[in-house]
């Protein structure tokens, strides 16, 4: 048995930002949540114009990795102006505060409690749209949200079937002004999670189709997007398939890439999908025991013979986007390998196809060093 979970309405095309305005509710006063580049940008401005008349309140200062202390003010900020819907515009972290403001802005309860004791979110939350403005984590169609303890330096997700936007506006236009190195990071988390989705052991035939299908997309584009960042085509697929992905993994679960990269990145400051790019390949070879046939067939499908070829083209992309492919490039020490094992055990670990140990872990990290 199992349970598909995607927002209401999902929207997808070129130019689809100018439906925004008919697609939200009338009679809401709308907080709008971005980081700075979306506002740079124009973005914000257009948002902002396509809402009118509504009232609205918003809010830029989104952090690159948003933790549990910036959603407390931004939960406090959405009671105190009396809020009644969010329009979350941006990358990954700007959805997946916009998500949580909607689904817990009513409550008082500390984010903390979500964050580390599991607390029940509200029964229902406030209409939320997610407009992604990169191609890479799809979190317009993912129940979750990522976030890090600036204190403890922890960094796990916040579930639940209520932080799922009501409305995924997924416009692959706005993401032609992403800077390419964004455009190689963001894909390489996009392909990781189509992958780990596929050969997840909570995989199922509606997630493995998913799967299948974005990380095709995302393979065939992910390069292009990279070297020519205006190409409709290329930038469509790779909305697509970080799209498909992201309806995949929220019901697959993704995998160790996963478990590890939350307290890696934690660590390091790096972005997600390069931490993401440089575990994956190490990861697949470990994992490939455990799920030759999965892996085997979803290469066969993206016209690779066999998943040891697909393995070698994710190494080409990373020598391709120049990656390093060493953790110990970007400064992680020896002694952090502890604590990165202890933090991994995430609900991402236990999709991974293979039972890794704490030993294991450690030596395959010492394989990224």
């Amino acid at each position: 048995m199992y349970k598909l979970q995607i927002p209401e309405q999902v929207v997808f095309g070129w130019d689809a930002l100018q439906k925004l305005g008919t697609l939200f509710p009338a009679d809401v006063k709308v907080m709008v949540i971005s980081g700075k580049s979306a506002q740079r940008n124009g973005v914000i401005g257009k948002v902002v114009d396509l809402l009118s008349p509504r009232e609205v309140e918003v809010f830029c200062q989104v952090e690159p990795e948003p933790s549990i202390q910036q959603l407390d003010e931004l939960r406090r900020i959405f009671r105190e102006k009396k809020c009644t819907a969010v329009a979350a515009v941006g990358g990954g972290s700007a959805m997946d505060v916009g998500k949580v403001v909607a689904a817990a802005g009513s409550s008082e309860i500390p984010t903390a409690e979500f964050f580390y004791n599991r607390a029940m979110m509200p029964e229902k939350g406030f209409f939320m749209a997610a407009v992604p403005t990169t191609a890479g984590t799809g979190a317009e169609v993912t129940p979750n949200g990522v976030f890090t303890d600036k204190i403890s330096g922890i960094k796990q997700s916040i579930r639940g079937g209520t932080i799922l936007p009501s409305l995924a506006l997924v416009d692959p236009a706005l993401t032609v002004n992403c800077p390419p190195e964004v455009t190689a990071a963001s894909g390489l988390d996009a392909l990781t999670q189509g992958i780990e989705s596929y050969i997840s052991n909570k995989a199922n035939h509606a997630t493995m189709a998913w799967a299948a299908q974005s990380v095709k997309l995302i393979d065939r584009a992910i390069e292009g997007a990279v070297t020519d960042g205006s190409s409709r085509d290329f930038r469509s697929d790779m909305s697509e398939g970080t799209m498909l992905g992201g309806m995949a993994f929220a019901v697959s679960g993704l995998g160790a890439v996963h478990g590890l990269a939350h307290p890696v990145g934690a660590r390091l400051h790096l972005p997600h999908g390069l931490v993401c790019g440089i575990l994956l390949p190490v990861v697949l070879k470990w994992n490939l025991p455990c799920c030759r046939e999965k892996l085997d067939a979803l290469a066969q499908y993206c016209n690779y013979s066999n998943g040891e070829k697909l393995i070698e083209r994710i190494e080409f992309l990373l020598e391709k986007f120049n990656i390093q492919r060493r953790l110990s490039a970007y400064g992680l020490q020896p002694e952090a390998v502890e604590w990165i094992v202890k933090n991994s055990r995430s609900g991402s670990m236990r999709a991974n196809p293979r039972e890794l140990s704490d030993a294991e872990l450690k030596q395959l990290l010492q394989e990224t060093w």
